[in-house]
């Protein structure tokens, strides 16, 4: 069998762009085979374990920032983790090795650079982690989301591919989706979401936002707001008290149907929320996460920020008026009813390919 294996820890912004790849691996007779740290959110492992695709599990942390017990006994569990590696890589015997990015791909990825295995890495961020930056010393070839993120590799063996996007979340009518979500088809429909990593101060903020805007523009304006699990019963809430077409809710599975039925969209700015974005060709206000790892999604925000009028605002200098004058100046945007969006090519087609032109075999 012609197995590769993929790294994944984390967040499901490393996770998902690697069960993007493995379905492209799929459809063309290899055999993804996920690495996953079992970690105590397990959020990475939440997401393998559901996707059908076969996985490993490797127990390894990333090492203690501080002075301590664990920080010493870390090299001894270090190596036992690359021991462990060495055993799964044996074991599927892989054409190629990809590192997701986060911390787990290093010792896989290490250890399939020591058993001469051609390796990836895929960097999700405009700004890399310390994982793939030490990595991209030694892997065979290093993608890229972000063309601003070139400058931290080496020039020669980084390709850019962009980030790999969810399929399911196109080629949806406007009017499909605005059924589904008992909304308007041909109202100016705002999108606001904000992450797994919490955005009450956001979701209090657009709440404000469209208290204010229903009452000046009342049933020219709707809007879909996923408020996350620990927002969602106060907004909720407050949302029946205003009569007029919206759809609240705190998680969304078919995310494409607001996608599709929306007319500008305000959220954070992970690398995947981007691209998405990016691909609808959508207005935007991004508010990144404030504590994100060397503040990356401020800039995965601003690299796009000059394409199709988007705003960059950090939450610390967020406020109501700038909100509502952005969506304001937005307003009077053609509304397409027949809008159905299908882009040309994906990127995880593209990373698919330089995946298996390490091992000299073609899609």
């Amino acid at each position: 069998m012609k197995n590769i294996l993929i790294a994944v820890s984390g967040t499901g912004g490393h996770v998902y762009p690697g069960i993007a790849l493995a379905y492209e691996l799929k459809q063309k007779g290899y055999n993804p085979v996920f690495i996953v740290n079992n970690n105590k959110n397990g959020v990475s492992l939440k997401i393998v374990s559901t996707s059908g695709y076969d996985y490993e599990i490797l127990d390894f942390k990333a090492p203690p920032r501080k002075i301590s017990v664990d920080l010493f006994l870390f090299p001894f569990k270090f190596i036992k983790t690359l021991f462990a590696a060495k055993k799964i890589l044996t074991k599927f015997s892989p054409k190629a090795v990809v590192g997701m990015g986060a911390y787990l791909s290093f010792p896989v990825l290490l250890t399939a650079k020591l058993k001469k295995i051609p390796t990836l890495i895929h960097e999700q961020n405009s700004i890399p982690g310390l994982a793939n930056r030490l990595l991209s010393k030694i892997v065979t070839k290093v993608a890229i989301s972000f063309k601003s993120s070139e400058k931290f590799f080496n020039k020669e063996k980084t390709i850019f591919t962009s980030n790999p996007i969810r399929k399911d979340i196109f080629n949806i009518t406007r009017k499909d989706a605005a059924s589904k979500l008992n909304i308007d088809t041909d109202i100016f429909t705002i999108f606001v979401f904000g992450g797994s990593l919490g955005a009450t101060k956001l979701n209090n903020i657009m709440f404000d936002v469209a208290n204010d805007l229903y009452k000046k523009y009342q049933d020219k304006i709707q809007f879909i707001h996923i408020t996350g699990n620990i927002d969602f019963e106060k907004l909720n809430d407050k949302y029946k008290n205003l009569n007029t077409k919206k759809f609240i809710t705190k998680y969304m599975n078919d995310i494409g149907n607001a996608y599709a039925c929306s007319d500008l969209v305000v959220c954070r700015a992970g690398a995947g929320t981007v691209k998405e974005i990016e691909s609808y060709n959508l207005p935007a206000i991004f508010v990144p996460f404030p504590y994100a790892t060397d503040n990356h999604q401020y800039y995965n925000a601003k690299s796009v920020e000059e394409t199709n009028f988007r705003l960059v605002i950090e939450e610390k200098n967020i406020t109501k008026e700038q909100i509502i004058k952005f969506i304001e100046q937005n307003l009077s945007n053609k509304i397409d009813i027949t809008r159905i969006v299908n882009p040309k090519f994906f990127p995880q087609e593209i990373l698919a390919q330089e995946v298996l032109n390490l091992t000299n075999e073609k899609i």
